[in-house]
């Protein structure tokens, strides 16, 4: 009886033990819990420590897209191509106002006979004025007109694409650093579940395995941690050689990769692109250029009509000192007959080029549909995808705090636990490539469009 009742004493002693101990843990793990929500609760502040750092330089879209603009070499290029255009089409009208011109002369003749002076000037002014070229000057002129819409469009384009490129820029830059904020959650995570697995071995309730579990999921993301740090280090070399900085110059984006909206409908997309499409104007201008180039050439075989007047002074006949002037009024009308046939080949030529350009057009209508299509469908896989990646997100937080929850109360398991945590660190990360491909398949649709 003595020993039986020694057994059960002893038995409710170790109980007494097991339940002071777990309620020790207990508190511990509430502890625990309360900081990593408190973790999770500044994960704003993680993301702020990682862009704003002292002394760092608040960089916005506009900033980065401002900076390639006033540096890129293809725009200015574009833009010289502008300058080139208009100046030929102030020449080409230029050419259909009066013409004047001065004309001086002197000659030296022989000894004159009876005295007469060999020294002979002449000075005088011509204007002349086309009163019809045959279409020519006309032609020209649309030829002209045609080269600087082209120009001007081509110079739209590129400014969209340098836009474009800066603002995908801009977002890479807004990923790494989500990236890097969702490495630090995992890290917090890995590390809480560290703590907590250490601290339950120590007190016997659980076995080294829950320990070395917990130490390989922190390691693996301390290793996402670094990989995102190295990211965040390219992509604020990028966006300080976009801006003209130095490399090294820390940084802190203004924007935050958040859903945008996007085109209605397809059809939508579709009438835009074929209406502003900036290199559908230009090939539009090519077309009517070719078009002048035409009505240039079927103004060979035109007569050219034009009306001269000048005043002319000399001391002819040697009479000097005497000088004589007279007044001059000329029509002069000119007609080619026969030219070997180059007026016909010419006009023969600016017809095929113009069929070319037709074809080309036809042609180019076809693959800017193409490329809208390809790109609205690629904004809706992209819209999609982050509606999935945000619901795993919500999964799995919930699945962590379930985990977190068993794991506390003795019925789940270390490895349900990080196994958890992994599952919501992945699904963060992919989130953050998920705003990122919504961003940039977003803005790839405008430029496809040809409104950015």
């Amino acid at each position: 009886m003595r020993k039986l009742f020694h057994k059960e004493f002893t038995n409710g002693s170790r109980l007494v033990r097991l339940f002071t101990v777990w309620c020790h843990l207990e508190r511990v793990m509430v502890r625990k819990i309360v900081i990593a929500v408190l973790s999770i609760a500044l994960v704003g502040g993680l993301a702020l420590s990682a862009r704003a750092q002292p002394g760092s330089r608040q960089v916005s879209v506009a900033d980065v897209a401002a900076a390639v603009l006033q540096n890129n070499l293809q725009l200015r290029e574009a833009a010289f191509e502008v300058a080139v255009a208009q100046a030929q089409l102030a020449q080409a009208r230029g050419a259909r106002g009066p013409q004047a011109g001065l004309a001086g002369g002197y000659t030296l003749n022989q000894q004159q006979p009876f005295g007469l002076d060999p020294n002979v000037y002449a000075m005088g002014v011509a204007i002349t004025y086309p009163l019809s070229t045959g279409g020519s000057l006309e032609a020209q002129i649309a030829l002209a007109e045609a080269n600087l819409r082209g120009a001007q469009a081509t110079y739209q384009r590129a400014r969209q694409q340098v836009v474009y490129a800066a603002e995908q820029t801009y977002l890479q830059g807004l990923l790494a650093f989500e990236s890097m904020a969702a490495a630090q959650r995992a890290i917090d995570a890995a590390t809480e579940s560290l703590r907590v697995a250490q601290a339950k071995f120590s007190a016997g309730a659980s076995a080294r395995f829950d320990v070395l579990q917990a130490e390989v999921a922190a390691a693996n993301a301390e290793q996402i941690k670094v990989q995102a740090q190295t990211g965040v280090a390219n992509a604020q070399a990028t966006l300080n050689a976009a801006l003209n900085l130095s490399l090294d110059t820390p940084l802190e984006l203004t924007g935050a990769l958040m859903p945008q909206p996007g085109e209605a409908t397809l059809a939508d997309a579709i009438a835009r692109a074929l209406r502003d499409r900036p290199d559908l104007v230009a090939l539009q201008s090519r077309i009517a250029a070719a078009q002048a180039g035409l009505d240039l050439a079927r103004s060979g075989g035109q007569p050219i009509v034009s009306l001269g007047t000048g005043y002319a002074l000399s001391n002819a006949g040697g009479l000097s000192p005497y000088a004589f002037g007279n007044w001059s009024v000329s029509l002069n009308v000119v007609l080619s007959v026969f030219d070997g046939g180059v007026t016909q080949e010419k006009i023969r030529q600016a017809q095929f080029q113009l069929e070319q350009l037709k074809v080309r057009d036809a042609q180019t209508r076809q693959q800017v549909e193409l490329e809208v299509r390809q790109a609205w469908l690629a904004a809706q896989r992209a819209t999609g995808e982050l509606t999935a990646a945000t619901k795993a997100v919500e999964q799995g937080r919930e699945s962590a705090r379930l985990a977190g929850a068993r794991y506390q109360a003795g019925v789940g398991t270390s490895l349900e636990l990080l196994s958890a945590q992994s599952g919501l660190a992945q699904a963060e990360q992919a989130l953050a490539s998920a705003r990122y491909d919504q961003n940039a398949a977003r803005i790839q649709l405008i430029l496809a469009t040809g409104s950015l």
